[in-house]
């Protein structure tokens, strides 16, 4: 969420074009005293007039979503935003960071145009509409609340391209599946008081989407009016959202009642907390099949749009085992709502992976071989569904931002999934050592970027290609088990990591994990100084033994 500038000064700056970086950097350290006191005493008389001539920051604005589904069985979204309150004189709409503009990529916002609102939500006058690198700039001078239409086509991605992130948007049966970091456009500059997204779906498609705050509407609710009872969708029914007053959720150990086409709202409505909230979002509508249950608090949610050749409740069995056991570990779940999307793996060529996963938000994404058995659904896919399934925890409630730190969020989430599926009774203790030892041996005992590249530095350019990434993810698992042993050996305690991992849980507070924040939880429950241990066999190319207690 942007903040306008604090002081009068700077908002002079950028009022008449400034950048506040190079106006500092111009006068810090390059001036000698007598001349930088000049400077600094007509700063401060120019501060002083210009706090009287300019007016206050602007107020922040309010952002409305309205996702149009009318054309999403032919691969297209048509989304207006609108933006109302103090705007700026030109609104910059721009893209989150992502992967964007790329031909590739099967996203394509195009057809962009503007015009005011009037009172009534009527279309008013039409406003100028300039492409930028980064969106679009809009010009709102005068304008209380503008309507900013514009549309997104997901193309057939080619399966060539190794990149999976490229992958997440992409037509599905029937209609498509967006990630909300690239259909999103957002202002840049104002502040954000509120945000509200709806979607018309005049169809009745099937929609996931991952917030539990989704309520059935024909008419806007204002975001600080709940809706009646009745309104709110179902859990129970297979919707996934929060459950309706009076209706008793579905009992968690027989998921075979899960209905497979639950009903579908013609009109939804929901707030995000905030532009990461929004834009780390996974929206999928189409011809879905979707069962659900519950795990304490928190909604299963198992949707596909493939047939596969195991029962989809036995699947959704599994997964909510694997959801209890990682709760369980950490005494809560990260969301209300978890959602796993079982998708067809349409990524070809020799080094590819045989699945793949992603997760966003409360959602996880699993692409697989269209024709795999329950047998491998069970062996194989199982790891990487715990492992996407854990990053809600390690990655998402413990936010993953600092490249340095990929190496413990993956090896960790890795080995993990790995003891999650053990302790729910998915894989014997000897297959998952079976599992592990093979995976360690292969990817990082026999990998030829062992003593060429450290762990850390692998992991922190995870997507160069498929034998880093093994490296780094192997590695990663390798450093995770030896430290868990090293603090053992040094404190007594059993599974020290738990316990830091719990730790780092149980006092998020929002803020990315650092390095320096892992030293400091590490300190904090074992009274151990991991810096050095961390130096020498992780930020350098330091070989670890890899036959310890592996589960």
């Amino acid at each position: 969420m942007s903040k306008g500038p604090q002081t009068a000064l700077e908002r002079y700056i950028l009022k008449r074009g400034g950048d506040l970086d190079l106006f500092y950097q111009k006068f810090e350290g390059s001036l000698p005293e007598y001349k930088l006191l000049r400077v600094v005493s007509w700063l401060v008389i120019l501060a002083v007039v210009t706090y009287f001539a300019i007016p206050d920051s602007p107020d922040p604005i309010q952002l409305t979503y309205e996702l149009d589904l009318d054309k999403a069985p032919t691969g297209s979204l048509v989304i207006t935003l609108i933006a109302e309150g103090d705007l700026p004189r030109r609104m910059n709409l721009e893209f989150p960071p992502g992967v964007f503009w790329d031909l590739r990529n099967g996203v394509h916002p195009h057809s962009a145009t503007a015009h005011e609102l009037k009172p009534d939500g009527s279309k008013g006058k039409p406003l100028t509409v300039d492409r930028t690198r980064e969106g679009w700039r809009v010009g709102t001078r005068g304008v209380s609340r503008v309507g900013f239409i514009y549309q997104v086509d997901f193309n057939q991605i080619q399966g060539q391209d190794l990149d999976v992130r490229r992958h997440i948007s992409s037509p599905v049966a029937g209609g498509l599946r967006a990630a909300g970091f690239e259909i999103f456009l957002q202002p840049v500059g104002p502040e954000i008081d509120g945000i509200t997204v709806t979607i018309h779906n005049p169809d009745d498609l099937q929609v996931l989407v991952p917030w539990p705050a989704l309520v059935r509407s024909t008419s806007r609710v204002a975001k600080n009016q709940s809706p009646p009872p009745a309104q709110l969708a179902n859990i129970s029914q297979g919707q996934g959202f929060l459950p309706a007053a009076g209706v008793a959720p579905m009992n968690d150990t027989d998921p075979d009642k899960a209905p497979s086409t639950p009903p579908v709202p013609s009109n939804l409505m929901f707030h995000p907390l905030n532009l990461a909230d929004l834009n780390n979002a996974l929206l999928i509508c189409g011809n879905l099949q979707v069962v659900s249950t519950q795990v304490r608090e928190c909604v299963i949610q198992l949707a596909t749009d493939h047939s596969w050749k195991f029962p989809l409740s036995s699947a959704l069995d599994m997964v909510r085992r694997i959801a209890r056991t990682e709760m369980g570990f950490f005494g809560s779940a990260p969301t209300s709502q978890i959602t796993v999307i079982l998708a067809a793996n349409r990524i070809t060529g020799e080094e590819n992976f045989d699945i793949y996963g992603v997760h966003t938000g409360s959602s996880v994404l699993i692409m697989m071989d269209p024709n795999i058995t329950w047998g491998d659904l069970e062996d194989q896919s199982a790891s990487v569904i715990a492992h996407e399934m854990f990053h809600g925890w390690l990655g998402e409630a413990i936010p993953q931002r600092d490249p340095d730190m990929l190496w413990f969020t993956e090896g960790a989430t890795t080995w993990y999934a790995a003891r999650m599926l053990t302790a729910a009774g998915i894989w014997s203790p000897d297959h998952a050592r079976a599992i592990l030892e093979a995976r360690l041996d292969r990817d990082y005992q026999k990998n030829t970027l062992k003593s060429r590249i450290s762990v850390a530095d692998a992991a922190a350019e995870v997507m160069a290609g498929p034998n880093k990434v093994r490296f780094a993810y192997a590695g990663g698992v390798v450093a995770c088990m030896n430290l868990d042993q090293w603090m053992a050996e040094n404190t007594g305690k059993r599974r020290p990591l738990d316990q830091v991992l719990r730790h780092l849980y149980e006092n998020r507070d929002g803020s990315p994990l650092t390095r320096l924040a892992f030293e400091t939880a590490v300190l904090e429950v074992t009274g151990l100084d991991c810096s050095v241990w961390l130096d020498e066999h992780v930020y350098t190319k330091s070989h670890l033994p890899t036959a310890i207690r592996l589960i």
